[in-house]
């Protein structure tokens, strides 16, 4: 049997058994989408729309592969709200997710502030096994079926300057709780830490990330990354993960309200024999009039003529 058909029948293996943390685990993008791992960065993209697609380890049978899309909106000057639909799926596991992010900001000083994040997740997955299972007969291996309704939250707090750095801590994954009735899936929480930091030399400039995650019976996974940029209009970074992968990715200001960001990584693990490639895409645009008030690619917050009210 060909490696990669055996690591498809893996992925098979795993609705068998407990799936831990959240389905792509460790790949997540946290420069180009900050919001999906500490919610206490919603409404810091002000009126930005974001669609983003990643899919790991091409070539095999049921490797993870996400969809998203999501809205940020600032209110009140201290008030931010995102709401993200994500298409997940690994496997013969696939899951479906509303989520409504929310913060709350404090003004620390003319140029910091601590904000504080809250989300609700509501998800439903699915488990198909018709393109999976060898024998259809044998009792112990499961058949398809529709999940539970998942309701679960994540909280964060952090501390920025948006023009400068940010220091967040977040935890996804609230209430550990199974997504299906007949079998041991586990959505288990995510504890992680991230940093991100830039700084101005001239027309070039550096902006530089860290994030550290761990969840239940899974390994610690570290992420770093920095990126290069001229002008603040076009980025080329390298990002590592130790025993994970390493790749290079770019970040680029189409016009002043139009990005695009593309990430290609290599795994570093055994599943390298099997694909070598990882690939992440995702576009952004801004609604609206309003300017930006700062350069950076991370957080894109705007000048508000005009306080928008949340009620």
């Amino acid at each position: 049997m060909k490696l990669n058909k055996f690591i498809a029948v893996l992925f098979a293996g795993i609705a068998c058994s407990q799936v831990k943390a959240q389905l792509t685990y460790g790949n997540e993008q946290f420069l180009f989408n900050p919001v999906s791992i500490n919610p206490s960065v919603a409404g810091l993209n002000n009126n930005q729309i974001k669609l983003g697609y990643d899919t790991r380890w091409t070539g095999i049978d049921g490797a993870p592969k996400t969809g998203y899309i999501n809205y940020d909106r600032l209110f009140n000057g201290n008030t931010g709200w995102n709401v993200a639909l994500i298409s997940d799926r690994i496997g013969p596991i696939s899951t479906v997710t509303l989520s409504n992010s929310f913060a709350f900001m404090v003004n620390t000083s003319s140029e910091t502030k601590l904000s504080f994040g809250l989300r609700h997740n509501l998800s439903q997955s699915y488990l198909s096994m018709n393109n999976n299972v060898i024998d259809g007969n044998d009792p112990l291996l499961p058949s398809n079926q529709t999940g539970v309704p998942v309701n679960n939250f994540d909280a964060s707090v952090s501390w920025l300057n948006p023009n400068v750095f940010f220091v967040g801590f977040s935890y996804r994954n609230l209430i550990p709780q199974p997504r299906f009735r007949y079998n041991n899936t586990n959505v288990e929480p995510i504890l992680s830490m991230q940093g991100w930091y830039t700084h101005d030399f001239g027309e070039a400039s550096l902006e530089a990330f860290t994030m550290v995650s761990a969840s239940i019976n899974s390994p610690v996974n570290t992420s770093i990354g920095a990126m290069g940029a001229f002008q603040h209009k076009v980025g080329l970074g390298l990002n590592f993960s130790p025993k994970n992968q390493i790749g290079i990715f770019t970040y680029i200001k189409l016009t002043e309200k139009l990005n695009a960001f593309y990430n290609f990584n290599y795994p570093l693990s055994d599943i390298s024999k099997a694909s070598s490639q990882s690939h992440g895409i995702g576009l952004s645009f801004r609604l609206g009039q309003n300017t930006l008030s700062g350069q950076t690619f991370f957080i894109q917050p705007t000048n508000e003529s005009t306080r928008t009210r949340m009620f």
